[in-house]
């Protein structure tokens, strides 16, 4: 997805009283526990598991396995019974595995996540914080003079839903808007519906799709 020039969106949030500041020191570890159980529960979650056997690869890989189970037992129900029980572990099994994968490829910026962007001149990593407590995250690495990718865009899941991306997406922006950057670009997917609504809200567009074969490569 990308997104032309930065502007300031006029949006409301709940109410909820936030200070969104930029990441400290100390507190690098509980940010990147608080990143790495969000990808988690995106990766391996039943509704993720669900939507990728909806998908065409889905739809053949289950009917790869009724017919291969019906040379087998030579009944239909039991041959749907079985694809079904094979598919769901097998497909959890993947997603986690990429989960796995990917967070070995980001290792470095993981673990130390001050000092990754507070290495890089133009990138920032911001947090949102309630009540003293870190529910949200987002981070800006500056690719080019004028470009820039958006990452790291989280919420604590019992304070989704209250504004939080909303002013945490409002905030990069207006960063963006001061530095010169013209571009945004980030990448999300399907299973982060929640995300896509946000991103399309702030007038981002789609300009490239991956089948589900290039999550491995993305």
């Amino acid at each position: 997805m990308i997104r032309k020039q930065p502007q300031t969106t006029n949006m409301k949030s709940d109410g909820l009283s936030i200070d969104i500041r930029e990441l400290r020191q100390e507190e690098a570890s509980e940010v990147r526990d608080m990143i790495m159980s969000g990808l988690c529960q995106q990766n391996a979650s039943h509704r993720t598991v669900f939507k990728v056997l909806r998908m065409p690869v889905g739809w053949l890989w289950v009917g790869f396995l009724v017919v291969s189970f019906y040379s087998v037992t030579s009944s239909w129900l039991a041959s749907v019974t079985l694809a079904v029980l094979t598919c769901l572990p097998a497909t959890w099994a993947l997603l986690y595995a990429r989960f796995r994968i990917k967070r070995h490829f980001e290792r470095l910026e993981l673990q130390d996540l001050y000092t990754w962007y507070g290495s890089r001149a133009g990138s920032k990593f911001w947090v949102a914080v309630f009540r003293g407590k870190i529910i949200g995250t987002i981070a800006l690495h500056r690719t080019s003079g004028n470009a820039a990718k958006l990452k790291r865009m989280t919420v604590l899941p019992r304070f989704r839903g209250r504004g939080v991306a909303t002013r945490l997406m409002k905030h990069c922006e207006e960063y963006c808007g001061t530095q010169g950057v013209e571009r945004i670009h980030l990448r999300t997917s399907q299973f982060q519906q929640d995300a896509l609504r946000l991103y399309l809200k702030f007038g981002y567009t789609i300009t490239e799709k991956f089948t589900f074969s290039r999550l491995w490569r993305n």
